[in-house]
């Protein structure tokens, strides 16, 4: 039995990947629009269209290919 992708598989990549992606979001973006007047639930929503966008890309990319 051999390793094909190393420590992780690739579902579990994706999933850090994500998971890193919206604390960036969060921790970047976040305090300066809650500092400048937007609610905080648009500020969630702003952050997951935001990171909607890539992953729609990347599951329509990974459909097409199969």
């Amino acid at each position: 039995m051999t390793r094909r992708h190393g420590l992780f598989g690739p579902n579990a990549v994706r999933v850090i990947a994500l998971v890193l992606a919206v604390g960036i979001a969060f921790t970047v973006g976040g305090p300066y629009l809650i500092q400048a007047g937007v609610p905080l639930l648009g500020v969630i929503a702003l952050s997951l269209v935001v990171l909607g966008v890539p992953v729609v890309a990347i599951v329509r990319s990974e459909k097409s290919r199969r």
